[in-house]
């Protein structure tokens, strides 16, 4: 796979991340950390200008790496809406969010690892 193709699979997989990850119960929102905020996309899934390699959206909140062992390592960070344990709502996103990776990688992925960070309550 050359390094085009997997920066276009990495964006792929962060997009159903976001998607996974926001569609949980609980979500309030997913949280653009500092480095989308100094790279730019920490404003909601903005597209790339037409013609750029990999034109799918960035997903602020979302970050998706090449694992070391394989597979990938995924780190999203959000907010829980009042009124949720937020371990009952981050046990929910891991479960969609390696659910939503194995589906867009394919089913020899290698292992999804996936870290969350809880920033606030809303």
């Amino acid at each position: 796979m050359t390094g085009q193709e997997t920066r276009a699979l990495r964006d792929r997989l962060a997009e159903a991340a976001a998607e996974a990850a926001a569609g949980a119960t609980g979500v309030a929102f997913l949280r653009a950390g500092l480095a989308d905020v100094v790279r730019g996309t920490g404003l909601p899934a903005r597209r790339r200008p037409a013609g750029d390699a990999g034109s799918a959206p960035r997903s602020a909140g979302v970050r998706v790496r090449p694992g070391l062992g394989g597979g990938w390592q995924v780190e999203v960070q959000l907010a829980v809406r009042r009124g949720h344990r937020a371990l009952d709502v981050t046990r929910a996103v891991r479960e969609a969010v390696t659910a939503a990776v194995r589906r867009e990688a394919g089913p020899d992925t290698g292992p999804v690892a996936v870290t969350l960070t809880v920033t606030d309550l809303a």
